[in-house]
């Protein structure tokens, strides 16, 4: 075993409470069954000094067994059992910490609102949205962003999850409702604005993010308002897709390509 695998072997059981001299004396009796406190000091570098006080503590926390006498030899508790032991522990700790912070918690709402910073730190979010739904996705999201979600939501789908998607790009091949985004030139829009995602996940996770050329930003949120407004969002861009799909043409010869003229309009009462 190399220093830096024993370095991080014994980091992880200090997490667990274990000292670095209580961590170096098992992994040497795993190393070396049955030997006394005078061996192990001398295979595992623990101090003399400390190596009696160290057994001492192991033995009465069960983890290593005494035998024998002049000298004392020790054994190390089966690496199975070490690990059965402290998995039900962490288990059983974890079970009433969430039984007691459920009680703290009755009855609140989470109005914060939570900020990312970077795509792989949005994308990472987003995928545990997804992983975590069980009724529906109301999804808006750009071809470049599907293909980085494209597993998760196909997994979502498979167990029974019913996902909406408004969709800019090609077409997909994803069960669920599709509508596609048909206005032209918004590709050359983003490369300067930026694309957007937005979605809402059982009225429960809602996050909203923009993944621009120079930044990547979210926002996560279970707050009612926030989802209500991401719900409005998703629900007028449906409008907005079936409406162009039909009347497309009356829309261009009314409002200029692409609604352009009444983007303008808009434009100018923004800014």
């Amino acid at each position: 075993m190399t220093n830096k695998q024993e370095d991080l072997i014994i980091e992880k059981m200090a997490e667990f409470g274990f000292t670095k001299y209580e961590a170096k004396t098992y992994i040497a009796l795993l190393e070396t069954n049955k030997i006394s406190a005078y061996e192990i000091s001398k295979r595992s570098g623990v101090p003399q000094s400390k190596i009696y006080e160290t057994v001492k503590n192991l033995v009465q926390e069960g983890v290593i067994i005494a035998q024998d006498e002049n000298p004392v030899l020790y054994s190390p508790l089966p690496l199975k059992e070490f690990i059965e032991r402290y998995r039900n522990k962490m288990e059983k700790n974890l079970n009433i910490l969430e039984e007691g912070l459920n009680k703290i918690s009755q009855g609140s709402t989470i109005d914060y609102m939570w900020h990312f910073e970077g795509r792989e730190n949005c994308l990472t979010k987003i995928k545990k949205i997804i992983n975590n739904a069980q009724k529906r996705i109301a999804l808006e999201i750009w071809e470049q962003e599907y293909n980085q979600l494209q597993e998760e939501l196909e997994e979502a789908s498979e167990r029974g999850v019913k996902i909406i998607i408004i969709f800019y790009g090609e077409e997909i091949d994803l069960a669920g409702e599709i509508y596609y985004h048909r206005l032209e030139n918004l590709q050359s829009y983003t490369t300067k604005q930026g694309r957007w995602l937005t979605i809402l996940a059982d009225r429960q996770d809602c996050f909203f993010s923009s993944f621009a050329p120079e930044s990547t930003d979210g926002i996560w949120s279970q707050n009612q308002a926030f989802m209500l407004m991401a719900e409005s969002f998703i629900s007028h861009d449906i409008y907005i897709a079936e409406i162009y799909d039909k009347f497309g043409k009356e829309l261009d010869q009314e409002f200029g390509a692409n609604l352009d003229n009444l983007r303008q309009k808009i434009k100018r009462y923004l800014n």
